[in-house]
């Protein structure tokens, strides 16, 4: 089972599902989902942290306590509501809930991450052994412990002949880059991933700030709103789009102090057209990364959109309408076209980590996270 609660910490997700290799290709079934919302007061006080990067060392307890339990009491619904037994799950994979990333700076420096939700808590409630912590193990080896989740896009979405792009839109938005197989065993092309700017995250914030709503259902602000200009270009100059992979970011660069900070440089625009703004941007930020890391190396035929952004309908027009002007034929799919829930495709992956680590199998793909070396993520709690 996975278990996943990403940057917009909206609530966490779990997925069971069943694990096989048959003669060097994975088979998968997806067995059962559910999905417990964040409750608001634990929701604010975890983005208070996070904007304010300070916290009381008993507010940081309490917290990783609370996640925990949070976590547990999700994976428990899933196995009380489908009736499955502890005896029945070989192990429960958590990603925890990020507080703060750090990623590396020069080359030999080293990084760090925080991710709280106590997997002893997931373990004495569930009776399942439980794997979490993934990160610290990618970057003890210098990778930036990030992008996790691109492990999951090759064994998942590698194809024999065509090209694939797996773009995470959450909080953040990431892509893994998974050439064809006969690209990858002729050019030895490997799979690439990185963090290509924020995903939902200003737009949220902006929702939150102008209509007090978690987010923008459907895109239907966006839809009434027109883009700024003036604004667009400014956001497109964030030095983190021109950064070369490796690279990972967070509520670090793109959360609330930088879009207080846009509110300030820009205090006249309307709140819809903010919206509207923040939503082609988003769109821009990952078409413009392909423009400059994928589409040199990589040909492309698909884009497979998951995260909260694939039901943003508005934000998919968006980056087909910029793949055009760009004259990339590109399709944009989501999940779903591929038998995976999108909301529950990280969650998966995890469930896919945890498998790796079970089978020792290393779980990190260096030539996406930075790392010198493969390693085997993961710490367990029985």
């Amino acid at each position: 089972m996975g278990l996943m609660s990403g940057t917009s910490v909206d609530g966490v997700d779990a997925c069971l599902a069943r694990f096989a290799l048959e003669s060097g290709q994975l088979r998968y079934e997806i067995l059962a989902t559910h999905s417990q919302p964040m409750p608001v007061d634990l929701r604010d006080r975890l983005l208070r942290c996070m904007a304010d990067k300070q916290v009381h060392l008993e507010e940081l307890c309490r917290l990783n306590v609370d996640v925990g339990t949070l976590f547990a009491e999700t994976a428990w619904d899933l196995m009380q509501a489908h009736g499955v037994s502890a005896s029945q799950i070989d192990a429960i994979g958590s990603h925890g809930q990020t507080l703060y990333h750090w990623p590396p700076g020069q080359p030999g420096q080293l990084g760090g991450t925080l991710q709280i939700g106590e997997p002893a808590l997931i373990a004495e409630k569930t009776g399942v052994l439980t794997i979490a912590d993934f990160r610290p193990r990618d970057m003890a080896a210098g990778g930036h412990g990030a992008p996790l989740v691109c492990f999951a896009d090759q064994w998942l979405f590698q194809h024999e002949t065509m090209g694939r792009c797996i773009q995470n839109i959450g909080g953040i938005a990431n892509v893994t880059v998974v050439p064809c197989l006969v690209d990858a065993q002729q050019t030895h092309l490997p799979v690439m991933a990185f963090d290509t700017g924020p995903g939902n995250m200003l737009m949220d914030a902006a929702m939150d700030h102008f209509f007090s709503k978690a987010y923008d259902a459907d895109g239907a602000v966006a839809a009434s709103g027109q883009v700024h200009a003036g604004l667009l270009a400014h956001l497109l100059s964030h030095p983190y789009l021109a950064q070369s992979p490796p690279k990972t970011t967070g509520r670090e660069l793109f959360g609330a102090p930088y879009f207080q900070q846009l509110l300030s440089q820009f205090p006249d625009i309307l709140p819809a057209d903010w919206v509207a703004t923040l939503n082609r941007f988003t769109a821009a930020s990952i078409v413009d990364a392909y423009e400059r890391f994928v589409f040199p190396r990589y040909v492309v035929q698909e884009m497979v959109v998951g995260g909260g952004g694939s039901f943003n309908p508005v934000l998919l027009d968006n980056l087909r309408a910029l793949f055009a002007e760009q004259q990339q034929a590109i399709t944009v799919k989501t999940h779903a076209q591929f038998g995976i829930p999108d909301q529950y495709k990280e969650a998966l992956a995890f469930a896919l980590l945890a498998w790796a680590n079970l089978e020792g199998i290393p779980n990190n793909i260096p030539t996406c996270t930075g790392a010198t070396h493969a390693v085997v993520m993961g710490k367990r709690v029985s």
